[in-house]
Formats: C-alpha cells, sequence, structure tokens
C-alpha cells in the first residue's frame, strides 16, 4: 500500500522509509545521517536526491575528503535508481571539495560552498562528509562558526540539506552541529539473531511524528530497502475480524474428513498450528491443504518451504499421485523455497508479504514456523513474528496453516511455547507404539479452533497414496455444542 505523503514532505524514494517517517521527508529541514563507515549513508542520501532532482529542483553534492567523485559515480552506477541524464541536464551536480580544503581550510570552503548555492540555487543540498569538518578546524570556536555558517545560509536558501557522517552518541552531545540541525537519522550495522544486520533508526525529526523504533534494512540493486514489518503488516478494520463480524464467512478445505471435524468451517481469516514431533504427517497435511484448496475449492495458495526446495515438494506432491506441477503452471499454487542458513525474518516478513499479494492467495501455507524463526532466542519478540504472520493470513482473508516441530517428550503444543496463544486454532498429530502391531498409530485432533463447534478427541490417520486419511469411531465426529436449556419441568421432590 503506498503511504500518502504530505505536500510538505519529500519522497524518499526508499521502500517503507516513508511509512517510518509517517509522510516522508520534511522539506526545507537540515537532517544528519549518522553511522559507521559502510552502513549506507552515501547510499541513502543518492537514493534519495536521484527520486526528488529536477533541472527545476536541482540538487548540490559536495564531496569533501570521503572519496573522488569518479569513484562514487563508479559505485552509483549498479543501483538502478542511477540516472546518468540528471548529470546532464543540470539536475544533480556534483562538487568535490576535497582540494580546497585540504590547501585552504574552512575559511575558503565556506565561501566556496555558498558561492555554488548561490549560482545554482538547489532545493537539495548534500554534504558528504561532515564529519571532516571535525577534524580540519583548528579549535571548537572555528567549527562552531563554519558550522552555524553553513547551516543557516542552507536555511536562509530554503534547501533541504543532508549531512552525511561518522558521528557518535558523544557527537550529539557536544558537536555545534546538533544544536541547529531538524532530524537525526542513525544507521547501524550490528549483530542480531546471529547474522550482521542493517538497520536505521529516526532518533529526532523536529515538529513531526515518526516510528522510534528500529528498523531493518538491506542494500540491493534498487538501494535500500526498509523491512518494517511493524508498520507495513497490521490489523485494520478493512481486513475484517474474525471475532468483530455478526455471521464471518467460512471456508471449507475440501478434505472430506477433516471438514466434519472442523463443523461449520474456519472462520477466513484464521490461521491454525499443525503441531507435532518429527514424522507424524505435518508436511503432508500442509501439502494437501494447498493441493486440494486449488483442485477441490479453486483456491489460490502458496507454500513456503525452509527446508524442502521446489522440486522435491513437487516429487512428494507426486508420490500421493497429485499433480502439483499442473497447479504451478496454471498459476493456482506457487511454492517458494527459501534455505534454512539465508532466512532473514524481517526481509522475509516483507517477501512473503509481496508473494501472497501478487498470487492472491486464499491459502497459505508455513513449513515450518519453527524453522523461520528458529534464531529467535527471545520468546517475546517469537510471539511477535507469528502475530505478523497470522496478520498477513488476516490481510488476505485466507486461511493459513502453519507447521510447528514440538521436541520428543515434550508436552508442549509447539517449538516455543507462545505460537498457540496468537493462533486461531490447533491441529495436533501425534504418534504412539502400537505393541500389538508393532508400528507407530497416529492421531490427529482438533486441540483449538476459535468461534467454531468441533470434534472432540483423537482420530486416527494414516498416510496413504492419496494423502491423509481420517477415520472415527462412528463416522460421525462428536461435536462440542454450547449447552442448551431443559425444557422439562423441574421434578418436584
Amino acid at each position: 500500500m503506498k503511504i500518502s505523503v504530505p505536500d510538505n514532505r519529500i519522497e524518499s524514494g526508499v521502500r517503507n522509509l516513508d511509512k517510518i517517517l509517517f509522510g516522508g521527508i520534511p522539506a526545507g529541514e537540515l537532517i544528519v545521517f549518522s553511522g559507521s563507515p559502510g552502513a549506507g549513508k552515501t547510499t541513502l542520501a543518492h537514493q534519495i536526491i536521484f527520486k526528488n532532482a529536477t533541472p527545476e529542483k536541482p540538487a548540490l553534492i559536495f564531496q569533501t575528503l570521503s572519496e573522488p567523485t569518479a569513484k562514487t559515480l563508479r559505485y552509483l552506477r549498479k543501483f538502478s535508481f542511477f540516472d546518468a541524464a540528471k548529470l546532464e541536464d543540470g539536475s544533480i551536480t556534483f562538487i568535490d571539495l576535497g582540494e580546497i580544503l585540504r590547501a585552504k581550510g574552512l575559511e575558503q570552503t565556506i565561501s566556496l560552498l555558498m558561492g555554488h548555492v548561490k549560482r545554482v540555487k538547489p532545493a537539495f543540498v548534500v554534504i558528504d562528509s561532515f564529519k571532516v569538518f571535525d577534524e580540519l578546524a583548528q579549535d571548537r570556536e572555528e567549527l562552531r562558526k563554519f558550522t552555524y555558517e553553513v547551516a543557516l545560509n542552507l536555511m536562509a536558501w530554503e534547501c533541504t540539506g543532508f549531512f552525511l557522517g561518522e558521528f557518535r552518541s558523544i557527537d550529539i552531545e557536544t558537536n555545534p552541529l546538533f544544536s541547529i540541525i531538524d532530524g537525526i537519522i542513525s544507521l547501524r550495522v550490528r549483530l542480531d539473531s546471529g547474522e550482521h544486520q542493517r538497520f536505521v533508526q529516526v532518533i529526532k525529526m523536529r515538529g513531526t511524528d515518526h516510528s522510534r523504533d528500529e528498523h531493518a534494512f538491506a542494500i540491493n540493486s534498487e538501494g535500500l530497502e526498509v523491512y518494517a514489518p511493524r508498520l507495513t503488516i497490521r490489523r485494520t478494520p478493512e481486513n475484517g475480524s474474525v471475532t468483530s463480524e455478526a455471521s464471518p464467512s467460512r471456508v471449507k478445505l475440501g478434505f472430506p474428513h477433516l471438514d466434519k471435524l472442523l463443523g461449520e468451517g474456519i472462520v477466513a481469516g484464521s490461521t491454525l498450528l499443525v503441531s507435532g514431533v518429527a514424522g507424524t504427517g505435518k508436511t503432508l497435511l500442509l501439502l494437501e491443504f494447498i493441493y486440494k484448496g486449488a483442485v477441490e475449492c479453486g483456491e489460490k495458495g502458496i507454500f513456503f518451504s525452509f527446508e524442502e526446495t521446489e522440486e522435491r515438494v513437487i516429487a512428494n506432491a507426486r508420490g500421493m499421485g497429485w499433480d502439483l506441477e499442473e497447479q504451478i503452471r496454471r498459476g493456482h499454487i506457487e511454492i517458494v523455497f527459501i534455505p534454512q542458513p539465508d532466512i532473514m525474518v524481517e526481509k522475509h516478513l516483507l517477501m512473503m508479504k509481496d508473494r501472497i499479494e501478487s498470487l492472491g492467495a486464499k491459502r497459505i501455507a508455513i513449513d515450518s514456523s519453527s524453522v523461520f524463526l528458529h534464531k529467535i532466542t527471545d520468546p517475546q519478540v517469537v510471539r511477535e513474528k507469528i502475530f505478523q504472520l497470522a496478520t498477513l493470513v488476516q490481510m488476505s482473508q485466507a486461511v493459513g496453516f502453519f507447521a510447528a516441530d514440538v521436541p520428543y517428550g515434550s508436552h508442549k503444543l509447539s517449538r516455543f511455547g507462545v505460537e498457540e496463544t496468537v493462533v486461531d486454532g490447533i491441529i495436533l498429530l501425534t504418534a504412539v507404539n502400537n505393541e500389538k502391531t508393532f508400528k507407530r498409530d497416529r492421531f490427529l485432533e482438533i486441540y483449538k479452533l476459535r468461534n467454531t463447534s468441533h470434534a472432540n478427541g483423537r482420530h486416527k490417520i494414516e498416510i496413504g497414496h492419496s494423502g491423509i486419511k481420517i477415520f472415527s469411531g462412528t463416522g460421525k465426529p462428536s461435536v462440542k455444542r454450547a449447552p442448551t436449556k431443559s425444557l422439562k419441568p423441574a421434578r418436584k421432590k
């Protein structure tokens, strides 16, 4: 969903950054991009400039002692946002201040810098890096004077300014720049969930509200891409709610016996956890859920796999007599394989959202949520991510089946012990040794299903050529129903 950008804001051109800023970059303000070398400051600034600079609203990019302009341009050409025409038509001008800085110092530099500003009358000014002036100033007073003069002149010309630098927390307290500027956007690289990841955070943005959380991002051929699932994956009244509708729409799965156990059907937008130890049939149940949705119910489905490749998933389906390839060819089913070592939760949550929306999926299978979240050690974060996965299902008004691995010998319903508090239902798969046959008997139980009358107890299942077959003692499941008042008069004692 494209966010509305107010008239006094600038579209950043960075996916989801405008959502973090609650409407884009405030025009005419001076903003610092802080972070260690390689954090993404230069790429962010150039992505914004190439998005917005025009001959009528030109940009000046001042290079100091960071790197020569020729090297910067070679680096920028690999990004899709780079447009060489903007360098030719005067939209963007690069100016190297390095030589005059080394030879003349700050006094001559401010004169040259403001001379270019008066000549071009830019809408945007980038100084990369501003931190170098700290090192060239003879004392704090000279730095203060230089900083104030640059900032006040740019404000007088109503420029939107971006000052880049390797600023630290101590700089925010002591550098005179930070008493003038309007905003601070911090970019960091740090170890998170066993991997080095990039994070962006809006520390300050004068006169506007904004997200104060850290948000993971990546740099790819498009430039920066911010994930921000807390802002991009949200439940709203327009999504519909499984608890707010008087008569919510319900879905049949296309499993004759399982549909009987589920009673009147699953409320659209619901998520069910398919829990069990290894070998109980979780993956097969998810695959049959997707396949029968396409074949029996005409519903598009998407299967996210973190352990089996698409080829192996198709081969497994073929072993059950299901022509999964034909459904994929018709565009009814999509298999998305993400190797376990490559999982990045924030990144892949956004990818899942895109793929679900692109397909228009009404059935979503995740095999498994335990593997997807295996790097996360904080149960509260696990709960938040399960909620976001469930929100993807609700946003699509689909039905979601999430496989969950239960440790052997455990009485838990899920891997982390928090998933069951988020989902709408639980299908529990178990297996026990049969001392008579010396085989393992498999069972299925509808352990929980919100807002729905459903069958009680365990029901034996068998995995055969055509998939999972469910048996019940009477052939008619025992269904939970709300107690009713007796119509017979009370007996007198």
